[in-house]
């Protein structure tokens, strides 16, 4: 009788352990969606003409194939990059800076909301409201492509232009 008793207590503690396994397993398939986050980040980037780009940020955060880097500060040669958020796809090598963009270079300031920036092919282009300061000009417009090498800069729509002495 005693034996008959530990069987069904072993049977029933072993029913119970299963139940418990099967419901972590089951929250375990139910995760979708694996996010990392990493902080202080420095990333090197290169593109079809060999322009090296540094991408340094507060926080970057990982899923799947795109990376959302916080405050990201990018530079390529004599140019850099400013903006909130760089969203990144990282088999394309093409992003979205969000949340305030501002370029700046040798003799040049860019302002806008957001943009678009493509690594590989060494271009930026938005297509909102922006602010150029080249020179002694400072021009207002909507929507510009940048190439970065060699350096061109063309604006869509320019709304009004202003000399500085």
């Amino acid at each position: 009788m005693v034996k008959g008793v530990l069987l069904i207590l072993l049977f029933v503690v072993f029913a119970f352990l299963s139940e418990v396994y099967f419901k972590k397993y089951e929250a375990i398939e139910n995760v979708k969606l694996v996010k990392s986050e990493v902080l202080e980040v420095l990333i090197s980037l290169y593109g079809n003409k060999g322009t090296e780009w540094i991408v340094k940020g507060k926080r970057l955060f990982y899923q799947l194939s795109n990376v959302v880097i916080k405050d990201p500060g990018i530079k390529s040669g004599n140019y850099r990059i400013l903006a909130g958020n760089l969203r990144l796809n990282k088999y394309s090598k093409k992003g979205i800076l969000e949340n305030g963009v501002e370029i700046f270079g040798p003799d040049l300031y860019l302002r806008t909301l957001n943009a678009y920036i493509d690594f590989e092919e060494n271009t930026a282009w938005g297509y909102q409201e922006l602010i150029l300061r080249r020179g002694g000009n400072l021009i207002k417009g909507k929507g510009f492509k940048i190439f970065f090498k060699p350096f061109k800069v063309i604006i869509d729509e320019v709304k009004s232009i202003h000399s500085t002495p």
